[in-house]
C-alpha cells in the first residue's frame, strides 16, 4: 500500500503561519482560522495513523504466528500494539485499523475517500461502515447519503441518525435486539474497597423508560426549587448525581412504607406511535425518556405497567393554540412540540430537560403562545440563544438555527429537532442534506 503525507504536509504548512502567535491575543476571525488549521492537521494526521495501524494489522496477521509484528513487540494483537504506540484505548485503535483496512476501502469507496480527504474521522468511518455492514440490502446511493450526513453532524448525532435508519430499514433486527436486551437486563449490587455500595445496571427499553423519566423529573424539580428560592439554593448544594441517589432512596423508602402508588414529583412516561401502526408489532415509535426508536411490540410490554398518554396534535378535544391569552405553554402544547422536535430543538437533549421558548418574544415582539411560535430548548441552549449572535428562524412550522458570520461566513441554517437526523432515501431530496453545515459549525451542545 502506497503512503502519502501530501495532505498532512499542506495542512502543517498552513498551521505554521501561526508559529509564535499569542493565541489569546488573536481576533475572532484569526482564531477561527487557527482552529480550522488545527482541525485539518488533526484529521490528516488521523489518516496517516489509520494507514499505519492497518499496516501493523497486516504485519501481525495470525498466519505469521510468533513472527508477527505485534507479538514480537510483546502484544497479543495489532490493536494492543497500536494503542500503546499512540497512547489511546484499544477501542480507538481498532477504529483506526478498520479505517485504514484496504478491503473496507474497496467495499466502501465513498467512505474511504471522505476519510482520506480529511472530511470525516475514523470514529465516523466506524459508524458508517457498521451501519452499511448491518444492512443486507441497502438502498442504492445510501453510502453517499451517509457520508453527506457524517460531514455535517456531530459524532453523537450521526450515531443516532444511523440507529434510526437501521431501525427503519430492518425492523425485525430491532425487535430481535429488544428481545435480547430484555433477556440480558441486570442489576448488580456490590461494595467497593471503601465500603460504599455500588449499583451497576443494564436496562432494556421497557425497564429504563419509567426509571429515567422519574429520575429526570426529580432532578428538574430540585433545580427549579433552587432557582425559585434563593435561601434553598444556599442550603441545597447537591450535585445532579447526588440528587438522583436521594430520589432513588426516597422511592425505595416510599415503597417500603406506603401502599399508595407514586412518590415525589408527578411523572409522565410518554410513548408515541401512529394510530395506523398500533396493530403492527414491528412498527416504529418513540419514547421521550429514550433516545432511539422502539417497536410497537416493546410499547405493548411497557403499557402493562405504565399509563400511556396520548399526544394530541390538534382537533376539537384539546385547545393547542392559545394566542395572546396565555403567556406559558400548556402541558398539551408541550407534548405536541416534543412530538415535532423530539426534545431540545438545538442539541437534542431529552424533553424532560426542556422549556418552551417563544420564537417571537411574547413581551417584546408580540409573539403568540401557539405551536408555530414555540421551540423546545434545554436551559443551556436557551441561555445561549439569548446571549450569543445565533439566530432562530421558523420555516414551515419548524425551527432552524442560523450561526453568526464569525462561525460560518455563509450563515448556512441548521435544521432543528430530530428532523436533522433524518436520512432521506429519495434521490429527489438528497440535496436537502446540504442545508446542514459541517460538524465544526454546529451549535455548542448543552
Amino acid at each position: 500500500m502506497t503512503f502519502s503525507a501530501a495532505r498532512l504536509t499542506t495542512a502543517l504548512a498552513a498551521l505554521r503561519h501561526f508559529e509564535g502567535a499569542d493565541l489569546d491575543g488573536l481576533g475572532e476571525e484569526e482564531f477561527g482560522l487557527f482552529q480550522e488549521c488545527v482541525a485539518s492537521v488533526y484529521r490528516h494526521a488521523g489518516v496517516a495513523a489509520a494507514d499505519a495501524a492497518a499496516a501493523v494489522q497486516r504485519r501481525s496477521a495470525r498466519e505469521r504466528g510468533a513472527n508477527g509484528w505485534a507479538r514480537r513487540h510483546g502484544h497479543a494483537n495489532a490493536r494492543g500494539k497500536v494503542a500503546e504506540d499512540l497512547g489511546i484505548g484499544q477501542g480507538e485503535a481498532q477504529k483506526l485499523i478498520d479505517a485504514g483496512d484496504s478491503a473496507k476501502k474497496e467495499r466502501y469507496p465513498l467512505v474511504a475517500a471522505a476519510h482520506e480527504e480529511g472530511r470525516i474521522g475514523a470514529a465516523a468511518v466506524a459508524v458508517l461502515t457498521d451501519t452499511l455492514d448491518a444492512l443486507t440490502d441497502p438502498p442504492e446511493g445510501l453510502e453517499g447519503r451517509l457520508v453527506a450526513k457524517a460531514e455535517r453532524l456531530s459524532l453523537r448525532d450521526l450515531r443516532r441518525a444511523c440507529e434510526q435508519l437501521r431501525a427503519r430499514l430492518d425492523r425485525e433486527a430491532l425487535a430481535a435486539k429488544e428481545r435480547r436486551h430484555r433477556d440480558q437486563r441486570a442489576l448488580v449490587i456490590s461494595r467497593d474497597a471503601d465500603g460504599m455500595t455500588r449499583l451497576s445496571a443494564r436496562l432494556d427499553a421497557a425497564s429504563a423508560a419509567p426509571i429515567v423519566a422519574w429520575l429526570d423529573a426529580q432532578l428538574k424539580d430540585a433545580f427549579q426549587r433552587r432557582k425559585d428560592d434563593p435561601v434553598l439554593a444556599q442550603a441545597d448544594r447537591r450535585t445532579a448525581v447526588q440528587v438522583r441517589v436521594d430520589a432513588l432512596a426516597m422511592l425505595a423508602q416510599h415503597g417500603l412504607g406506603c401502599d399508595q402508588p407514586g412518590s415525589g414529583v408527578r411523572t409522565e412516561v410518554i410513548i408515541r406511535v401512529n394510530k395506523a401502526d398500533l396493530e403492527d408489532d414491528l412498527a416504529l415509535g418513540s419514547c421521550d425518556s429514550l433516545p432511539g426508536p422502539i417497536t410497537v411490540g416493546t410499547m405493548r410490554l411497557m403499557a402493562v405497567d405504565a399509563r400511556i398518554l396520548p399526544v394530541v396534535m390538534g382537533g376539537d378535544s384539546v385547545p393547542l393554540d392559545w394566542g395572546r391569552a396565555r403567556r406559558l405553554y400548556t402541558a398539551d402544547q408541550r407534548k405536541a412540540l416534543m412530538e415535532r422536535d423530539g426534545g431540545c430543538a438545538w442539541c437534542l437533549a431529552p424533553p424532560t430537560w426542556c422549556i418552551v421558548h417563544h420564537w417571537r418574544y411574547w413581551g417584546r415582539d408580540g409573539g403568540r403562545t401557539d405551536l408555530k411560535d414555540g421551540v423546545p430548548l434545554c436551559t443551556g441552549c436557551h441561555v445561549r440563544l439569548h446571549t450569543t449572535d445565533w439566530e432562530l428562524e421558523m420555516r414551515d412550522g419548524r425551527p432552524w438555527f442560523i450561526p453568526p458570520a464569525t462561525i460560518d461566513p455563509s450563515r448556512t441554517p441548521i435544521q432543528g429537532g430530530l428532523a436533522r437526523l433524518h436520512i432521506d432515501l429519495d434521490d429527489h431530496h438528497h440535496e436537502q442534506d446540504a442545508a446542514c453545515p459541517r460538524e465544526n459549525s454546529a451549535p455548542s451542545r448543552a
